[in-house]
């Protein structure tokens, strides 16, 4: 590996943290937890810390992983001493890069992608003490995808729904909430699974409670961006009749909006 750096121009930053990498790995496999200590300092001190510290988060969320799905002939203290190192792992990555958000989602994926959401949430609480307050929109919307994803549909509902009522005029909150709807909401030939409630935020974005504030109102640009969204999505995944509904809003929003000025 040594010779391997010695090789690697100055700019080829990502060819050079994969070397280190697979030095890593065999720190990971072969060494100790000292040998390892000592590659990471010096992988750190020639590549981007921060990406360091996540590439051996990702190296032990794998072994993580593969002692979760191994045979019954796996004892079950080496199992909790895999977990036990990520786990370690995890929480030195997120004290010592706290005010960076890709590795608290880092974080929050390993902890949900294991069954262990009321950490998870509990992380959540803490990211948002350390983060500054330009990143919490992103870093909640990411757990509630992530949930999603990993954890449970019902809980990321929960959340996107909750960061979609403090900023409705956020057309980016709506459509990636919509896609996970899409993708991981449940059984689409149900009203209640996911395309039908995609299907519902769309309408619900249209037409807001009446409690809604009048500052929430969306412009005519967000507006044709929304209808041209639902359209696409009808055309994708409903009929003719829900293809015409939308145009039928549309219309109607048109009317209203003209009569309005």
């Amino acid at each position: 590996a040594n010779r391997a750096f010695e090789r690697i121009e100055f700019r080829q930053e990502k060819e050079k943290l994969n070397v280190w990498t697979a030095l890593l790995t065999l720190e990971l496999k072969y060494g100790s937890a000292d040998s390892l200590k000592e590659v990471i300092e010096r992988a750190s001190k020639q590549n981007n810390p921060k990406q360091v510290h996540l590439r051996v988060c990702e190296m032990m969320e794998r072994e993580v992983d593969a002692a979760a799905n191994s045979t019954a002939s796996s004892s079950t203290s080496s199992k909790a001493d895999v977990i036990r190192r990520a786990d370690e792992m995890f929480t030195k990555t997120t004290l010592k890069f706290k005010s960076k958000k890709t590795v608290w989602l880092a974080h929050f994926k390993y902890l949900l992608n294991n069954d262990r959401h009321e950490e998870a949430h509990a992380l959540l609480k803490r990211s948002l003490k350390s983060l500054p307050l330009y990143k919490h929109i992103f870093t909640v919307s990411k757990f509630g995808q992530m949930e999603f994803e990993f954890g449970s549909p019902e809980r990321g509902r929960t959340i996107l729904d909750a960061l979609l009522a403090r900023h409705p005029k956020r057309l980016d909150l709506l459509f990636v909430y919509v896609d996970k709807e899409i993708k991981f909401g449940g059984d689409s030939t149900k009203s209640s699974g996911g395309i039908g409630l995609a299907r519902a935020l769309f309408k619900r974005a249209i037409n807001p409670s009446f409690k809604s504030s009048s500052k929430s109102t969306m412009s005519d640009k967000q507006m044709k961006s929304l209808f041209k969204k639902w359209y696409r999505f009808e055309e994708e995944h409903g009929n003719n009749d829900s293809c015409e509904l939308v145009k039928a809003e549309a219309k109607a929003y048109v009317e209203r909006t003209t009569s309005a000025s």
